[in-house]
């Protein structure tokens, strides 16, 4: 598996995309409501990465397996640290150990350009994430709760 920094071309679907299941996170968490989720993502996106895949200190990269792309990542740096934003894994090459073994490769590329931190946020609801997480080692640094009444 390597790592190929994403065309510009390819950016607006992924933008497209990643906006959609983003929105959808946001609801299902209780962030946002519906109606307003998708233009929130949308919005989101533009301030995020305003210049695409040229933003600096951004990198999407599209995940690459046996010459096929098999899913996308997005991190940013600020300093000596990496931010995953988001990994996606695409639905026909789940559950085939990819997102571990993307994990690991991101550590490589990291050590590399002498990163020494990698970080993330996760929604409670994706407990297959946090699986995943937990066993390339990432270690809980703050939990936000809720109760509804």
């Amino acid at each position: 598996m390597h790592l190929e920094l994403m065309k510009q071309a390819d950016f607006a679907a992924f933008s497209e995309n990643l906006s959609i299941a983003y929105a959808e996170d946001k609801v299902e968490a209780g962030t946002w409501l519906a109606s307003e989720a998708l233009a929130n993502a949308k919005q989101s996106m533009r301030d995020t990465l305003p210049n695409g895949v040229n933003t600096p200190n951004h990198f999407i990269w599209d995940v690459i397996r046996s010459h096929e792309k098999v899913g996308t990542l997005w991190v940013c740096q600020e300093e000596q640290s990496y931010f995953i934003y988001d990994i996606i894994i695409f639905e026909a090459f789940q559950n085939q150990g990819l997102g571990s073994e993307l994990l690991a490769v991101l550590e490589e590329e990291a050590q590399a350009q002498g990163i020494t931190e990698i970080s993330l946020h996760v929604f409670g609801h994706n407990k297959r994430a946090i699986h995943v997480y937990e066993k390339m080692g990432f270690e809980t640094t703050d939990i936000s709760m809720r109760k509804r009444i």
